[in-house]
C-alpha cells in the first residue's frame, strides 16, 4: 500500500468482510524506541490478542521503510477497525501512527491522537 493511493486488494479485503475500514498497525518499537527482537515479538503477540478480544479479523503483514532506514516490522491488517479503534491501539501499544484504510482502499497515515 502507498499512502493516498487506492489499493484494490485492500478494498476487496474490507468489502469481503462486510466492513467499512481497516487499520495497518504494529506493536514494534514503541514511540520509535528500538527494542530487541524478543521484546518486539512479545508485544506483537499482545497486539494480536487485543485484536482478538475486540472480535476483529486480522491478517499478518509487514511494514517496511521504502528508504531502508528502518528494519521491516511485523504488522496486522485489522479488518473492521475504525478510527476510534486505531486511536485505542496507538495508545495501548505506544505507536506514533498507524495506516487507516477506508472502504475504497485508500490508505491514510493517522497520527497518534496526542500529535494531531
Amino acid at each position: 500500500m502507498t499512502i493516498g493511493v487506492a489499493n484494490r486488494a485492500a478494498a476487496s479485503l474490507i468489502e469481503g468482510h462486510a466492513a467499512t475500514s481497516a487499520v495497518f498497525v504494529t506493536a514494534f518499537d514503541p514511540f520509535g524506541e528500538k527494542l530487541g527482537d524478543a521484546e518486539n515479538r512479545t508485544r506483537q503477540r499482545a497486539l494480536a490478542e487485543r485484536v482478538a478480544q475486540l472480535k476483529l479479523h486480522a491478517l499478518e503483514g509487514e511494514g517496511f521503510d521504502p528508504k531502508g532506514e528502518w528494519q521491516a516490522e511485523a504488522s496486522l491488517f485489522v479488518i473492521g477497525a475504525t478510527r476510534e479503534i486505531a486511536d485505542t491501539l496507538m495508545r495501548e501499544f505506544e505507536q506514533n501512527a498507524v495506516v487507516f484504510i477506508d472502504d475504497r482502499g485508500v490508505p491514510e497515515l493517522l497520527l497518534h491522537p496526542e500529535y494531531r
